[in-house]
């Protein structure tokens, strides 16, 4: 049974992992640019325009990694409240980065990662430091 819910936990990073960046672009243009006075019919109609979105997936991967990773070190408040900032100041600059192309998405996506990898990594180290001082 836990195999099973592990599995589940793991579905459910790649789904989140790979769907953050385009469903947030896709809530941001819509909030952006959806006329007053239409309804429901104009967001069904964006979101199926939106097939375009789909290969921008992986390159929300390196925050969603580097909060995974965070999450594993058992900073899993780090790992929600990086995940969220940082997805927040993304989500625009990939929009903007667009008028660039896909590769300057790419790039940007990766460099507005780094925080959260530095900080993994930091806290790993911290945490490996305060493990082996404590048992040696």
């Amino acid at each position: 049974m836990a195999n099973r819910e592990k599995k589940d936990r793991q579905y459910r990073f790649w789904v989140l992992g790979l769907l953050w960046l385009p469903v947030g672009i896709w809530v941001l243009t819509a909030m952006r640019f959806m006329p007053p006075t239409e309804s429901g019919e104009w967001l069904l109609k964006t979101l199926i325009q939106s097939w375009s979105l789909v290969p921008l997936a992986p390159c929300g991967l390196p925050l969603a990694l580097a909060c995974r990773w965070l999450w594993r070190l058992e900073f899993r408040r780090t790992a929600v409240f990086t995940g969220i900032s940082l997805g927040m100041l993304t989500v625009p600059t990939a929009v903007t980065a667009g008028l660039l192309g896909p590769l300057a998405i790419a790039i940007y996506t990766a460099v507005l990662s780094l925080p959260a990898w530095i900080g993994a990594w930091c806290l790993a180290r911290w945490k490996h430091a305060r493990e082996t001082g404590a048992s040696g």
